[in-house]
Order: C-alpha cells, then sequence, then structure tokens
C-alpha cells in the first residue's frame, strides 16, 4: 500500500526529531533538485563543490544589517558544511576587488522581504520573469519566501489551536525546523503535546537544547516545557545544561520551578511529601518576593501536616501580600486548628462574603466554636451575628451547634427549637432527633418526648435507650445521660430562636441623661442579686437545734465519717454561717449513705450550696442527683435561672438575659426587679419597642421612679432618631 500524504508528515514530523535530537550537528540539508549519476566508487573525482547562493547575505551587508547578516551565515553553513564567508564582507559588496557583481533587482527584492512584503516580492519577480524570460531569481530567496510564507500559516494556525495543520504545515517546511526558526520549533512542539504526544514534543525541545546555542531561547524552550510535559520529563530535558562555554545556560530557575510545583502538589494532598531541599528552595523564593503565592503554598503545606503555627505564619505573610479570600480561608482554618475558636470566628467572619469558600469556612469555625465542651462564654453579639449565616446557609451543623450550645448552656428550649430546625432541613438526621428528645425530656414535655422517640426508636439505638430509661423511672426523667456533641460533618442551617442583634449606637441627650441612666441600670442589678439572696435565704433550712448545733459546725470537721443524719445536720448548719463549699462535702457524704428522704434533702442542700457561689451548672447537676418534690423543682429551677440572668447582666451579655429570664418566666411568675434587667437588657441591645412594654408593665405594679427612667431614656433617644 503506498504512503499518502498524511502518512508521510506523520512519519517525517513524529519520528525525525527523534533521530535529529541523537544528533550534535546542524539538521540534514534539503536533498538537492538536480538528478545525475551516481558517484563512483573510488578513486573517482570528488564532487564538485555546491555552488552557493550569496545574493542575502549580499543584501544584508550592504544594509548594516548584522543580525540578518549573523543568521544567514549560520543558516548557509547549516545548508552547505564546506562553506566558508568571506573574511572580509565587504568583498560581497559593490563587486569590489574581485568580488561578485550587486544587481540592484536582487536587491529590491530582498528589500522587500525584508519588510515582509511577500506578496510584492512573488509580484515582482513575476513581472521580471515575464520581461526577461532569461532571468532567474536567486534559489535563496525563493525558499526564504517559501518558508517565511510557511511560517505565517503555521502561526496563524497555531494562534488559532488547529493543532494538526501545524504539524501538516511542519512536515511540508522541513526547513522551518532548525534553530534559524525556535519559535516554529516551539509551536511544534506545543502541536505535538496538545495531541496527545507528549513524548515527541519532548524530542522537539530534545533537538533545540542539543543543536541550538542561544542561552535565552534554550532557556525558552525548557520555560516552554513547563507548561507542556510532566515534571519528570522537563528534570530530563535538564541534562542538557551547558556548564561552560563562552554563554553558559542558567537552569536554576527552572529547579526552582520544578520545586515549587511539588511543593504545590503535596498543598493539596495530605499523603504526599516532599524533600527538604523542595521545601527550602520554596522558603526561599516566599521570602524574596512581594507576591502572595509561594507564602500560601507553604501555608496549605504545613497546615495539611498538622502544623498550625506554622502555616499561621504563612498565610499572615500571603495576607499582608494582598492574598485575598484564600489567604483568609487557611488563616481561618490555622487559628482554629490552633484551637483559638473565638479569634478565628471573629477573623473568619469580616471575610465570610469573600467568596463561596470563606462562606464555608465561616459556618464550620462557627460550628466549632458553638461545640466546646464545656461551652465556652461567648459575647451575645457572636451567637448573634452566627445566626443569620447558618439561617440563610441552611447549614444542618450549624444548627445543631446553636442547638448544644442552647442545650450545654441549659435553654432546653431554645435548643430544641434549633433541633427541631436542623431535623426539618435534613429529614433523616439522627443527631437532631436525640437532640429533640434530649431537650423534651429536660422539659419534662412528655407528649414531643414521646412522638420523637416512637418516630426514631427503630432507626437509633441511642433514642431507643433514652426511651426505655423513662419507662423505667416514669417519676423522673433521666438527667445522667451525656450531653452530645455535634457530628463535625458540615451539613446545612438554622433559624433564629430568640436572637437580638447589635443595632447601631443610639445618641444620648447629655452625660447628665447617660449617667443617670447607667446608675439605674446598675441599681436595678444590685437589687435584683439582693433578692436573690433574700430568696435563697428563705430557701434554706433553719438549724432549729439551738446554739450547741450552730457552735457544732464553727470548726472545720471532716464529715467523711458521720452517720447520714449528722452529716446533713452538718451541711446546714455550715449553710447558716455562710460556709458553702464546706457544705458541699457534708450534704455528699450525707447523699452517699442516706434514705431516700435524706437524699432529697442533701441534694437540695447542695444544689443551694453551688448558687451561693454562683454556680449554676453543677447546682442543677445536684439537683438530678436525687428525686425533688415538684415545689423544689421549680424551686431550684428558677433560682438556676435567675442567677444565670444575673451573670449575664453583669457581663453584659444581654441576649444571654433575655433567654435565662424568658426560660424562667414559663415555670414562674416574674418579678419586678428580674422584669428591670429584661428591660435594660432590652434597651442596650436597642429593642426599644420591647424595653417600652417591660418599663410600663413595672411602673404600673410600684416600680415607678426605676421604670420611669427607663422610659424616660427611650422616649429622649427615640425624639433624637426622629429628628434625623
Amino acid at each position: 500500500m503506498p504512503l499518502t500524504r498524511g502518512m508521510m508528515a506523520f512519519l517525517i514530523v513524529g519520528l525525525g526529531f527523534a533521530a535529529l535530537a541523537q544528533q550534535s550537528g546542524s539538521p540534514p540539508s534539503p536533498k538537492s533538485d538536480q538528478t545525475g549519476p551516481s558517484p563512483s566508487p573510488p578513486p573517482s573525482p570528488a564532487p564538485a563543490r555546491p555552488q552557493v547562493d550569496e545574493s542575502a547575505l549580499r543584501y544584508f551587508a550592504s544594509q548594516g544589517d548584522t543580525r540578518r547578516v549573523d543568521a544567514e551565515i549560520a543558516r548557509l553553513r547549516a545548508l552547505y558544511p564546506d562553506w566558508t564567508p568571506p573574511a572580509d564582507l565587504s568583498q560581497l559588496v559593490g563587486g569590489g576587488a574581485g568580488g561578485p557583481v550587486s544587481d540592484p533587482e536582487a536587491d529590491r527584492l530582498w528589500g522587500l522581504y525584508t519588510e515582509n512584503r511577500f506578496s510584492e516580492a512573488r509580484a515582482a519577480i513575476a513581472a521580471r520573469q515575464s520581461a526577461d524570460p532569461q532571468w532567474k531569481p536567486p534559489p535563496d530567496l525563493v525558499a526564504a519566501l517559501d518558508v517565511s510564507e510557511a511560517r505565517r500559516r503555521l502561526v496563524n494556525a497555531s494562534d488559532n489551536n488547529q493543532w494538526r495543520t501545524v504539524l501538516s504545515i511542519a512536515t511540508e517546511t522541513p526547513a522551518l525546523l532548525t534553530c534559524a526558526n525556535v519559535d516554529s520549533l516551539w509551536r511544534v512542539a506545543e502541536a505535538f503535546a496538545k495531541t496527545n504526544q507528549t513524548n515527541r514534543a519532548r524530542d522537539v525541545y530534545t533537538y533545540l537544547l542539543t543543536n541550538c546555542a542561544n542561552p535565552a531561547e534554550r532557556l525558552g524552550t525548557l520555560q516552554k516545557a513547563l507548561t507542556l510535559l510532566d515534571g519528570q520529563q522537563v528534570t530530563d530535558l535538564l541534562r542538557f545544561e551547558r556548564k561552560g562555554g563562552d554563554n553558559p545556560d542558567d537552569f536554576s530557575a527552572i529547579r526552582d520551578e520544578l520545586a515549587r510545583r511539588r511543593v504545590e502538589k503535596a498543598s493539596t494532598d495530605a499523603k504526599l511529601t516532599v524533600s527538604a531541599d523542595d521545601l527550602a528552595v520554596v522558603e526561599r523564593l516566599a521570602e524574596g518576593e512581594t507576591e502572595p503565592g509561594n507564602a500560601l503554598l507553604l501555608g496549605y503545606y504545613n497546615y495539611h501536616r498538622k502544623n498550625p503555627e506554622k502555616a499561621l505564619t504563612w498565610f499572615k505573610t500571603a495576607l499582608d501580600r494582598n492574598g485575598g479570600p484564600k489567604a483568609a480561608e487557611g488563616y481561618a482554618l490555622a487559628l482554629r486548628e490552633l484551637n483559638r475558636f473565638v479569634d478565628a470566628e471573629a477573623f473568619a467572619y469580616e471575610w465570610r462574603d469573600k467568596a463561596p469558600e470563606n462562606m464555608q469556612v465561616y459556618l464550620d469555625v462557627a460550628t466549632a466554636l458553638l461545640s466546646q465542651d464545656p461551652p465556652l462564654k461567648l459575647s451575645p453579639n457572636v451567637v448573634a451575628r452566627i445566626i443569620p449565616a447558618v439561617t440563610k446557609a441552611r447549614f444542618v451543623n450549624g444548627a445543631q451547634a446553636l442547638g448544644w450550645y442552647s442545650y450545654n448552656t441549659d435553654q432546653f428550649r431554645t435548643a430544641r427549637e434549633w433541633f427541631e430546625v436542623a431535623l426539618s432541613w435534613k429529614a433523616d438526621d439522627e443527631p437532631s432527633a436525640y437532640g429533640i428528645a434530649l431537650a423534651s425530656q429536660r422539659l419534662n414535655d412528655r407528649s414531643r418526648f414521646n412522638a420523637i422517640t416512637a418516630q426514631w426508636r427503630s432507626r437509633s439505638q441511642r433514642i431507643a435507650d433514652l426511651a426505655d430509661g423513662i419507662s423505667r423511672d416514669r417519676g423522673t426523667p433521666v438527667t445522667t445521660q451525656p450531653i452530645p456533641q455535634p457530628n463535625p460533618v458540615p451539613a446545612a442551617p438554622a433559624r433564629p430562636a430568640l436572637t437580638a442583634t447589635e443595632p447601631p449606637a443610639v445618641p444620648e441627650s447629655s452625660p447628665e441623661r447617660s449617667r443617670r441612666v447607667e446608675e439605674f441600670r446598675v441599681a436595678a442589678y444590685d437589687r435584683a442579686v439582693l433578692t436573690q439572696e433574700r430568696q435563697l435565704q428563705g430557701s434554706r433550712r433553719v438549724v432549729r437545734s439551738g446554739g450547741s448545733a450552730r457552735r457544732a459546725c464553727t470548726a472545720t470537721r471532716d464529715p467523711s465519717g458521720l452517720a447520714p443524719n449528722a452529716a446533713l445536720t452538718l451541711g446546714w448548719c455550715l449553710m447558716e454561717l455562710n460556709r458553702p463549699m464546706e457544705a458541699v462535702a457534708a450534704f455528699d457524704q450525707a447523699m452517699r449513705l442516706g434514705s431516700p428522704t435524706v437524699r432529697e434533702e442533701a441534694a437540695y442542700g447542695k444544689s443551694l450550696a453551688y448558687l451561693r457561689k454562683d454556680l449554676t451548672g453543677e447546682a442543677a447537676v445536684a439537683a438530678a442527683q436525687a428525686p425533688q418534690t415538684a415545689t423544689r423543682r421549680t424551686e431550684l429551677s428558677a433560682a438556676i435561672l435567675a442567677q444565670r440572668a444575673l451573670a449575664a447582666y453583669r457581663d453584659g451579655r444581654w441576649v444571654d438575659v433575655i433567654l435565662a429570664l424568658g426560660e424562667r418566666a414559663r415555670i414562674v411568675p416574674e418579678q419586678n426587679d428580674l422584669m428591670l434587667l429584661r428591660g435594660w437588657s432590652y434597651f442596650k441591645l436597642g429593642r426599644l419597642n420591647d424595653a417600652e412594654k417591660i418599663f410600663t408593665a413595672v411602673h404600673r405594679t410600684g416600680f415607678s421612679e426605676e421604670a420611669s427612667v427607663g422610659l424616660n431614656a427611650i422616649r429622649e433617644i427615640t425624639g433624637q432618631l426622629h429628628q434625623y
């Protein structure tokens, strides 16, 4: 079967470079068009020296174009290895000293060629041949025009990604494939790579590095190879680096880039490792530049290898160099890895809207912040700004985290609302269902508890166990279940239950008015604290054994050897002397060995002791250590919630004040002193309408002066706002 033109192109271009790359000389010259008998074997005379067309060289010399003169000399040497250029190029110009006579018409044609006016040159050749049929154009001019026009077509095809056309033109014009046309060789190599023939692209680059001497073009060849070949193929090409000679190579930038690429690949794959040398190279590059790229690579490389301290440093460097959202993403992740959850949330919040990835990082960081056990003491502003992000994204894990945060801070109704939201977003989410069951249990809501456990007990063993635990002891909710934590799997988000956002600061009328408002706000707190202390005193069991009993606990005693009743008496005696932490030890001894009645009394006393020290979490646990009457359960719950509201008010956590008092108001009527705290909390949050309703209600019950200050402050602010 004869070879087609396409098959010839495939063979010539595809296989030619592999052979040429093995040669140390220049590419083979084109075949002569002349035909004749085959050379006779020796001793026949040597073949005649070929006629060299020096018209182009003569023209470029006459123009003083030394760059083109050098290029033409190189071209002629490649075609005619035995040819030697004249030592004095002036011999080529003007026909002096026996040199060739210049042909003005040929010089004009070379001028058109030099100016890339190829069509005009072709037209001029045709016109002269028409006028003088005996005249022949310089062969090199015709060849140069052929090559230049082919180069123009090849560049056009390459620019338009017509890779097969590029290879076809290169096959038809082998004179293009020389060191005089390095750009054409680069484009042919790219065409090979784009047609999935990377080995042949490598052969082209090998040919260039083996035969072409220009240092800039040799470096450019490797830079081109970096964009098209894999790292190992480029590494193989580095062996052609020329260390000596007049123009040695400097391929250090290529080696640096290969190291950088290896680190880049490893920065996204924790299973990959790189050498210490590669890391040192990228660190050197990062330290010596003002761009963020290499600092980012090092940040993520260290982050994925559990080195968050170093990662944080590099991410900070990238941020300082305008690394943008990607650097911010890494910085927040590193803060989280360092367990700096508060800092991570605050930083990620500022970047949350810059890119979808930044929003996801913010949600993940916020979820981690809320999920700490024991729960962190968070500003209400932090919780308030997490809620809209979780809700907008419908982030299930975020809703769960808000649920567990509320649960772990004894806001059981709010916790259940968040778990309900999470379950509405993901109907098969077992952790959310479990949260609903636990919160319903703590709220003593048997209806919702029974409904959720009946729905899920066949799908969740722990929910089934929770339900069975309730049925075994119908009189007492199970309170010893460990507080679960949300699964660390990103999912979807939630809606706010009791929330408030921080409003813009509202103007005050005068320093005097501001001072008076602050005095009454603080006075409301002091009044509520005093009322709470009196209530705790009233709740305490009064020791009726007279002075001898009181004297019995004035000295420190170890209760561990006492009988249960004696330990109980000692505990109440210590409470009378305001030594609650010593009382805790006595009550513990009574609970260890006492009867159910003694245990109930001791658990009650222990809860009051912890409340005296403002340890509300411990008080809640103590209250659950033994069954209590309904009256005492209500009393203790109300006291615990009041203490939490007071602590939140003292710390300026206004949302937590409202949440705690809201929970308390569901089980006991709200007191005027605590209502004032609620009113001032609404005031500080900028919820002036809510604050006005509370102050008005308090004013009607007799706290007229304290309520009037709040009402006047609201009206003054509202009046100022209306002026704008």
